[in-house]
């Protein structure tokens, strides 16, 4: 085989593993999608911030990202922040199309 086909077989194998974990990391976003559609079909109907965060195993930051979308808050008391289980689903649908 001369170097100028092993080259050729060198680039066209890089491509390939290009394109591949391309296609890996759109299914991990399916996957993760997947979750947490599910996820979000047992909460309660009002859930608090914190069972929330645990839950659906997200962290304050991507739930103030969320807020910052427009995710809306419910103030129950000073201490007591929840969210409306219909309400972050149809955000969800509409942010990550789950």
């Amino acid at each position: 085989m001369e170097m100028s086909e092993m080259i050729q077989l060198q680039i066209d194998l890089l491509t390939e593993f290009k394109e591949l974990k391309a296609e890996v990391r759109e299914l991990r976003k399916d996957i993760n999608r997947k979750e947490l559609e599910h996820k979000t079909k047992e909460l309660d109907p009002y859930e608090p911030q914190e069972s929330l965060k645990r839950k659906l195993n997200i962290g304050q930051g991507l739930l103030n990202e969320w807020v910052a979308k427009g995710l809306e808050k419910q103030y129950w008391s000073d201490r007591n922040i929840r969210y409306d289980k219909e309400e972050l689903r149809a955000f969800l649908k509409k942010e990550y199309a789950i």
